[in-house]
């Protein structure tokens, strides 16, 4: 049984980890090591994990300065030394299972990388969503036979690397930057030549919290490096001359991350905000038509009614919309307590 290494990036979690690393050490694919990184943390979550790792000798505690998410992520990987790699944050639980059908995926196709379902949990209302790749199962593809890949969410967590691609891919996570992982996945994702996917239950649930970095209002450091990140994936792909093969795909990523997601979290917030303005204005100037991009048909419902709105300025309609769907989920939360 080969080692898997799991690295957990441990930041002002002490009311979270406990329930992440007990998800961890369920695991059925025994031979692990999880690599906390205790990233500067001011309150008790370095206590804890020093305290788990007295108990199970299959975890280690790296305590470092503050250095951020991507900081601790490509310690915690420089230190690993099995020959799967996972990365997990701390606030956030896995299936009993992850571990063992995730490399039994890999194994099976000798990939580079295998991709898997999640299951977002909101903290405040309970809601939780199943975030389907809908990719194929019963075979490995790469990015030139099923460029959609690129529209997929670039999270770090809901995907294992062959250690052996990672170290020789060289890519890392940016430092002192937010959306650290789509600048980092696309990348990754372009360098693959086995990719897999485990798809038929959620092995991975991800905690939507208030506190969060992705559920900042600062929005002008959200377009600080939102825009940063954007040109850079663009950059690469120049590079690498494959930005007119994924031309429609790169759109819609600047379409969806430069202007869709942070135009309805501003909109919530202050629709009289300049920042809404200077998204559109961003991303017209790189994808002057982005909004015929022919990805757009396959947003969901509510997410088209949404851009319908957004398109008209009518920003008091889709905060009554989004007002109604959250008052729903808190109504369903109390019945069932």
């Amino acid at each position: 049984m080969k080692l898997a290494s799991i690295v957990v990036p441990v930041y002002n979690i002490e009311s979270y980890i406990e329930k992440c690393i007990e998800s961890l050490i369920s695991q059925t694919y025994e031979n692990i090591e999880i690599i906390l990184v205790d990233d500067g943390a001011t309150d008790n979550s370095g206590t804890i994990c020093d305290l788990y790792a007295q108990k199970d000798s299959r975890i280690r505690v790296i305590h470092k300065e503050n250095g951020g998410l991507s900081d601790a992520r490509n310690k915690g990987a420089q230190e690993s030394r099995g020959e799967y790699l996972f990365f997990v944050d701390g606030d956030d639980t896995v299936s009993p299972v992850l571990v063992e059908k995730a490399v039994e995926k890999c194994e099976e196709i000798n990939g580079d990388m295998v991709i898997f379902d999640f299951e977002s949990v909101e903290e405040d209302t309970g809601r939780r969503d199943r975030y389907n790749f809908q990719l194929p199962e019963d075979k490995a593809f790469t990015l030139s036979e099923l460029p959609e890949l690129l529209l997929k969410t670039p999270a770090a967590w809901c995907r294992m690397y062959k250690k052996s691609f990672w170290d020789q891919s060289q890519i890392r996570y940016p430092e002192k930057i937010h959306y650290e992982d789509l600048a980092t996945t696309p990348r990754m994702i372009y360098q693959a030549e086995s990719i897999g996917y485990v798809g038929e239950e959620p092995l991975y649930y991800y905690m939507l919290r208030q506190g969060s970095i992705m559920r900042s209002n600062d929005f002008e450091r959200s377009y600080k490096d939102r825009t940063y990140v954007l040109d850079f994936i663009k950059s690469y792909y120049q590079e690498h001359q494959a930005d007119r093969k994924f031309c429609k795909e790169l759109e819609f990523i600047f379409f969806e991350h430069g202007y869709f997601v942070p135009s309805k979290e501003i909109i919530l917030e202050n629709p009289k905000s300049p920042w809404l303005k200077n998204f559109e204005d961003y991303v017209k100037k790189n994808y002057p038509g982005f909004l015929k991009n022919p990805y757009i048909r396959n947003l969901s419902t509510k997410d088209k009614i949404l851009l319908t709105l957004m398109k008209r300025r009518m920003y008091s309609a889709m905060n009554m919309l989004s007002g109604a769907r959250k008052k729903k989920d808190l109504l369903k939360q109390k019945d069932r307590r």
